[in-house]
């Protein structure tokens, strides 16, 4: 995976990511013609003209944002509207598909040694050669770590006010013309405070269904605090901890939600709820045995084969296309008193490779 640091204007930094990432970048929209059309059969012109219902909102949420994306369409050499599209991928076709995977967790003081935030990545192994590792500087925002699909302006990652987010996709067949998932990921990201991100993700911000766990670490203005989000065109279901654990997978669990949104327009499968069985046992184990809850812990949680092949840890099962198979890409372990993060690419069990980033 690369590392590839990006800084100045939006623009600047959207061309810098579109120059150096470009060969990511055409494979996201190779992985996405085909995964469109192979779950909604929508060609790339019909998911270009959904891409475009999001445009207004997002110009009106922040500018910068559509800056940053036409930059990199500039430095890809693609069209703009063929990376709008990319951001707005969980919008277009992801709905309703059945495929899932990620489980996020975020651990606290005094169970764990520190603020921990982090998860497992689970998608198509096409995609996996698409993801870079990205620091980006920006202009009157904090400073990202974040890994990414090419193309993608938001994902997953912390900034250096040891805030960070992690992701997990909710299948309910909703969608509006507001925020796209990834581009709210990223107003995240680009947040100093956790009242900053209450601001700017709301009942009715985002315009599909996405699990965002959020947390930040103690400074010397604010205390840890963990945050799970919910989040539907039909509103959103939360819970918070400031000295304990949250942990999520991809299926509602809010009773209330999943009555609001109705039933019959969700998707889930077994493998979710038994990737939440799994590491809900985990932490408990932790937990009843008084054992502090370290970086090392969380390896051995996202390395887990319980149940395989609907383990945390997912490897590709026999037979199976890399355009329709869900493995683990990698994993991240957030440190966010140090505002550092261990990236494992690959399945944690056998990483390809393990780096970890920091602020310095």
């Amino acid at each position: 995976m690369k590392s590839l640091h990006f800084s100045g204007s939006a623009e600047d930094i959207g061309i810098q990511h579109g120059i150096q990432a470009k060969e990511e970048v055409l494979y996201s929209l190779d992985s996405y013609e085909k995964l469109f059309w192979h779950e909604g059969k929508i060609n790339w012109k019909e998911a270009i003209e959904l891409a475009k219902s999001h445009e207004r909102y997002i110009e009106k949420t922040n500018v910068g944002l559509l800056e940053e994306m036409n930059g990199i369409a500039k430095g890809a050499s693609v069209d703009f509207y063929d990376i709008l599209t990319l951001n707005a991928r969980s919008e277009i076709a992801l709905t309703a598909n059945k495929a899932d995977g990620c489980t996020s967790v975020a651990v606290m003081p005094p169970i764990a040694t520190a603020t921990y935030l982090g998860q497992t990545w689970d998608w198509r192994e096409a995609q996996s050669r698409s993801l870079i590792l990205t620091k980006i500087e920006q202009k009157n925002s904090p400073v990202i770590h974040m890994v990414t699909e090419g193309g993608i302006i938001g994902k997953i990652g912390l900034n250096t006010n040891g805030l960070g987010v992690c992701l997990n996709a909710l299948r309910a067949n909703l969608r509006t013309n507001k925020l796209p998932v990834h581009v709210g990921l990223r107003e995240i990201l680009n947040s100093e405070t956790m009242e900053e991100v209450y601001q700017k993700i709301g009942d009715d911000t985002i315009a599909s269904s996405a699990n965002f766990l959020i947390a930040q670490g103690k400074n010397k203005e604010e205390e840890a605090l963990a945050i799970n989000k919910e989040i539907s065109p039909e509103g959103i279901a939360e819970k918070t901890t400031a000295d304990a654990y949250l942990y999520h997978t991809n299926h509602f669990c809010s009773e209330s939600l999943i009555e609001h949104i109705g039933k019959e327009s969700i998707e889930d499968s077994l493998n979710s709820f038994t990737r939440k069985d799994r590491i809900e046992e985990l932490i408990n184990a932790s937990v009843s045995q008084k054992k502090h809850i370290t970086r090392d812990v969380l390896k051995t949680w996202f390395a887990d084969h319980k149940h395989y092949p609907e383990s945390i840890c997912r490897h590709r099962e026999n037979e199976s296309s890399a355009y329709t198979n869900t493995v683990t890409a990698f994993s991240v372990i957030m440190n966010l008193e140090e505002c550092n993060m261990l990236l494992m690419e690959g399945q944690a069990c056998c990483p390809v490779e393990e780096k970890k980033v920091g602020f310095s």
